[in-house]
């Protein structure tokens, strides 16, 4: 059931579909128990984007929105009223990923790595893409070069100089299987199942090697970092095992593990980081937002129960979008609220 409060809707689409956005102007959240020393987040629903999701990214006023094949733009730039742009399917389900600029990289499965231009969000084009040997999960970018992780050949490195023609410089077998890599400056950061680690830094010379590799990892499934006030990297946050698993990155070729933190739903789905606070995709619960100021004592700080199970979240300064339902039904909510 929906919280009380007026409503007002608007009808948007483009020549594929039309979506029905609701706006809320006041909505109660259920009580969430909290700790004293951290700040309680006060979230408040105020827009739906009607169809399946199972990716969310936010980037400079757009919303990137994956379900199955198909990557579809919104203008969020006024996030209680969002406007549908364009849309592009690719032959294979997009797993994974990333905006950097007017490009759009997507770690799609077996097709690989593809390279999409949205200079014209209303009508995204494929730039280019290559085969990758196995299954495309995620993608991570440095510069002109690419980081795929693959679920059969582990990393590969992708030259990306040439967005029209992107071409292997090298691959690094991974033990399990590669689920997810992320970077920040020249360093990136990839998982694999069932227990596994890696840090690269591109910065070094000569093949690509991981400098760190650890086993400490509780059948990971996604990665996100977080950087400090100054804005240097100092930690990162693994989903996996029915917990959030919380790393120091000090060292970070020695990420050292100092806490894991299980959400109220028992089973997290997908985290992201803005500052402090790791906002949490928690399946059948919802949203959970997790105080991370002290990294080896995460606290609960605030909760928004959704009408379908969440799966994967996204997060602005000021809003959260997060994907409910399953593959044949859902919607993306939009949620107010500072973190």
């Amino acid at each position: 059931m929906m919280p009380r409060g007026r409503s007002t809707a608007w009808t948007v689409g483009n020549s594929r579909r039309r979506a029905t956005i609701i706006a809320l102007s006041s909505l109660a959240l259920a009580p969430v128990a909290l700790p004293s020393a951290a700040q309680s987040v006060t979230l408040a629903q105020v827009a739906t984007i009607h169809g399946p999701a199972h990716l969310v990214e936010v980037h400079g006023g757009r919303l990137y929105v994956v379900s199955e094949k198909t990557l579809t733009l919104h203008d969020v730039s006024k996030p209680e009223a969002p406007v549908t742009l364009g849309s592009l399917t690719l032959p294979e389900k997009i797993w994974g990923i990333r905006v950097v600029g007017s490009l759009v990289y997507a770690a799609a499965d077996f097709y690989g790595l593809a390279v999409i231009d949205v200079s014209d969000p209303k009508a995204p084009v494929l730039r280019g893409r290559i085969k990758t040997p196995g299954q495309a999960k995620n993608v991570a970018i440095i510069g002109t070069t690419g980081l795929v992780a693959d679920h059969m050949s582990g990393i590969d490195i992708i030259d990306v100089s040439n967005p029209a023609q992107p071409t292997v410089k090298d691959s690094y077998f991974l033990e399990g299987y590669a689920r997810d890599v992320t970077s920040s400056g020249s360093l990136a950061f990839a998982i694999d199942a069932p227990a596994g680690i890696y840090t690269f830094d591109l910065a070094k010379s000569g093949p690509v090697e991981p400098i760190g590799a650890q086993q400490s990892a509780r059948a990971p499934a996604s990665i996100e970092l977080g950087v400090d006030a100054a804005g240097r990297l100092d930690l990162a946050v693994l989903v996996g095992g029915g917990l959030l698993q919380i790393y120091d990155l000090a060292k970070p070729a020695a990420p050292a593990k100092v806490a894991t933190f299980q959400t109220p739903g028992t089973r997290p789905v997908r985290a992201t980081l803005r500052g402090r606070r790791a906002i949490v995709a928690d399946g059948r619960e919802g949203v959970q937002v997790v105080d991370l100021s002290t990294p080896s004592m995460p606290s609960l700080v605030g909760s928004f129960k959704t009408p379908a199970p969440a799966r994967v979240v996204a997060a602005s300064d000021t809003h959260i979008f997060v994907a409910t339902g399953n593959d044949e039904e859902g919607e993306v909510l939009v949620l107010a609220g500072r973190f």
